[in-house]
């Protein structure tokens, strides 16, 4: 993601370093407050938060006996991990969730100990991902399809 987000990364410290050497000429704070917040924003709000979205589905996929490689597939506005090998049903399911979930559940320690309520909504919103027009609620939707015609096959006498 942050190789992605490199320019933004870039630009951002360097408003940054600008701002801090105006503070320590001037002792006008605000520019530094206002570059500290895009700053923190961009690195741990939007490049931490997908990172620690996307290891949960790593680590997940990784317990999974059936998936034989792990590859990042990287587009102009997403970056995801894609699995090569087999899953059920609800293996599907529990990948697409453990993203999202993962990342609410830092968000929901970060609102309820007030850490830092701004930089929690940046969590929080990947609860949003479990939607169905996100991928990762598409590939909850299709887990379930799945599980849910399964039985009726098995059960067929033909």
């Amino acid at each position: 993601m942050a190789a992605q987000v490199w320019p933004l990364l870039v630009f951002l410290g360097v408003f940054l370093a600008v701002a801090l050497a105006w503070f320590a000429r001037s002792g006008d704070s605000v520019p530094a407050e206002m570059a500290w917040s895009l700053f923190k924003a961009a690195t741990l709000g939007v490049v931490g938060s997908y990172a620690l979205h996307e290891s949960a589905h790593v680590v997940v996929l990784k317990r999974i006996p059936t998936v034989t490689h792990l590859r990042l597939d990287r587009a102009l506005w997403r970056t995801s991990v894609r699995a090569e090998g087999t899953l059920t049903a609800r293996q599907i399911v529990a990948v697409a969730m453990a993203g999202p979930l993962a990342c609410v559940m830092v968000g929901g320690v970060l609102w309820v100990s007030a850490l830092d309520r701004a930089l929690a909504w940046w969590f929080l919103a990947h609860g949003l991902l479990l939607l169905p027009f996100f991928g990762d609620g598409r590939s909850i939707i299709r887990g379930l399809r799945a599980s849910w015609s399964r039985p009726a096959k098995e059960n067929d006498p033909d």
